[in-house]
């Protein structure tokens, strides 16, 4: 089942989602603030965000750096009445999104919920191919002539940002803003480093006697 990123510092809402969602067999990993749930992004494979609006405060700039990260992340946004009929008030894209009214109901949730799912599924392929090698969405596995290996989520999100990208070359710096999504100027260039190191070892594994992925001396990488 699809693991769903929660995001409100409403108790209440907090215990009715957490229980609706569970008994229907998804995963909830829940977040009380942004910086948290960014933190929770990188670290676990979301497939659908629940966001709370009581969390106004940097709301947009919350959900335009998740789905920096992922175009077809859906996302359900829970709103009072007034909120939801405010011009702008929340950024909701019509062709991903969803709205419910607080209070909120467990069946007005799911069903939210179900139908954001499946415009995502619609709007992006479940595997990206590369050549002879497949990468899975659904499971985040590398699949090639060799063995099927499983990706780590942030190793997932870093070939996935290769595939979108190839032929041409990425820096380190590129990388640590668009992957882990660090601000401009931070982050270290040694985190790159030791998951590419990691990422190459699965590619040899799923495509052996290959080198797809390629440093290039003082300018960064690029997947060939």
């Amino acid at each position: 089942m699809p693991t769903v990123l929660l995001i409100t510092g409403d108790p209440s809402a907090d215990e009715l989602i957490r229980e609706t969602l569970g008994n229907l067999g998804y995963e909830v990993v829940r977040a009380s603030n942004a910086e948290t749930a960014i933190r929770s992004f990188l670290t676990v494979k979301t497939d659908a965000v629940v966001v709370d609006t009581i969390l106004d405060e940097g709301l947009e700039q919350l959900c335009q750096r998740l789905r920096e990260a992922d175009e077809a992340l859906p996302v359900v946004f829970l709103a009072s009445a007034g909120t939801r009929w405010l011009p702008g008030s929340l950024p909701v894209r019509a062709a991903f999104d969803e709205v419910v009214i607080k209070p909120c109901s467990a069946k007005g949730v799911r069903q939210a919920l179900e139908r954001a799912l499946a415009a995502s599924h619609r709007a992006r392929p479940s595997v990206m191919i590369v050549g002879d090698l497949e990468l899975d969405r659904v499971t985040q596995e590398l699949k090639g002539n060799g063995l099927q290996v499983q990706l780590t989520p942030m190793e997932f999100r870093l070939m996935e940002y290769l595939v979108q990208r190839q032929g041409a070359v990425v820096s380190s710096e590129e990388l640590l803003e668009k992957v882990w999504k660090f601000h401009p100027g931070t982050g270290s260039s040694e985190l790159v480093r030791s998951h590419l190191r990691n990422l190459r070892a699965k590619v040899r594994i799923a495509m052996p006697g290959r080198e797809l992925i390629q440093t290039v001396p003082r300018r960064g990488y690029r997947l060939a």
